[in-house]
């Protein structure tokens, strides 16, 4: 029996996440759940799995008491900007799925590597912003660290469970190529909000969906994949395959190539990483038709119109990953409300990466720092 804290439990992973467990409850026990603010939803969730720790990141008192009337149960409840490090702590886990949306989940991150918990990364922000501090923690750690992004934990099959790209000649991830893979660069730069929220395969959130839109999530995937697997840069490729049937491969140094393909569900790499090491049956879906599939295609990704997909190799190159994350962040949040073109958001990240090329955090309070500080520049300029 694994205990496991779950935090970003309301959000699509999280709730995807206690699927696992409802699967499961033999191997997995649940011993913290939080949220943001949605104190009614997480009320509906620590009914049924009676975790007896629980956190509002940005409730307040009157939340923590509106969460408590709803309960069932008395658990320990936590508030606060720090809830997340205290309520992981406090609840003694065994396994912490770190499901939160931004640079939120760094500290927690950190927490777990200096504590020596195992931890299921599925908020990319905190490796990609974590950077050379994060690896290197990541380096000293007893912990496990597993990849719940399906294109990371894809790699991590085919690398048979290991991060040893040792005999890897390339490293391929897979994307969509989003709503804008067939148009003009010029349509790409001035589409509307409501075309760029129009993924072809599957719905999700604002904001990665237009990351998606942009290649910027898959920029940040390359970062992600280096700093995991302490992969060269040119050792990671992108390649779009728009059915999202291949979610990654590895080329082997003797040419062959091993392929990881699954349905579109992310309950897989989370149940993966939520059971490591053990392999248990999928049920939650059907699993592939090769005969109803009949062709993959590939094509090579244009930068040109996807400038966000180059500047992520040039962030790996200059250090500037964490500065490329925040800014993206900002920029989409721009572009959501009016405040530039869809064509603004890699001009935006490119004047960030070279207004901050020198800046070198030293430690997670230092990287905080600077993500505090280009938000300030890019709220004076836009």
């Amino acid at each position: 029996m694994k205990k496991t804290a779950i935090l970003g439990a309301t959000g699509s992973l999280g709730t995807q996440a206690l699927d696992i467990a409802r699967e499961f409850p033999q191997d997995i026990t649940v011993t913290c759940l939080t949220a943001h603010t949605n104190y009614q939803y997480l009320a509906r969730q620590a009914n049924e799995f009676q975790p007896p720790v629980l956190a509002l990141t940005g409730g307040n008192d009157a939340d923590k008491d509106a969460l408590g009337a709803l309960l069932g149960y008395k658990p320990e409840i936590i508030i606060g900007k720090d809830a997340l490090v205290r309520a992981l702590m406090a609840s003694n886990p065994d396994l912490v799925l770190l499901a939160v949306l931004g640079i939120a989940g760094l500290p927690a991150f950190a927490a777990c590597l200096e504590n020596d918990i195992d931890t299921a990364v599925a908020n990319k922000e905190s490796v990609v912003c974590g950077a050379d501090v994060i690896r290197k923690m990541m380096d000293e750690t007893a912990a496990t660290v597993l990849p719940v992004d399906s294109e990371h934990s894809a790699i991590f099959q085919c690398l048979r469970d290991s991060y040893d790209v040792s005999g890897v000649n390339k490293i391929w991830i897979t994307a969509s190529g989003g709503p804008f893979l067939h148009m003009t660069k010029e349509e790409i730069d001035h589409a509307p909000l409501e075309k760029a929220l129009k993924h072809p395969n599957w719905s999700m959130g604002q904001k990665i969906t237009i990351d998606s839109a942009s290649l910027a999530n898959k920029g940040l995937e390359v970062m992600e994949a280096h700093y995991m697997f302490k992969a060269p840069a040119d050792m990671i490729r992108v390649v779009i395959q728009p059915r999202s049937i291949v979610h990654a491969m590895v080329e082997k140094t003797d040419s062959s190539v091993i392929a990881q393909m699954s349905p579109v569900d992310m309950r897989l790499p989370l149940q993966k990483a939520m059971l490591y090491p053990k392999n248990c049956k999928f049920t939650v879906n059907k699993p592939l038709d090769f005969w109803k599939i009949g062709k993959i295609e590939f094509i090579e990704p244009d930068t040109e119109r996807f400038p966000c997909l180059g500047l992520a190799y040039d962030a790996i190159e200059n250090n500037t990953t964490a500065v490329y994350n925040i800014a993206n962040e900002m920029a989409v949040d721009l572009y959501i409300n009016g405040g530039v073109h869809f064509g603004g958001i890699s001009g935006i990240i490119a004047g960030c990466m070279e207004k901050f090329a020198s800046v070198r955090p030293a430690d997670v309070k230092e990287i905080l720092e600077l993500d505090g500080d280009v938000r300030q520049y890019i709220r004076q300029r836009y």
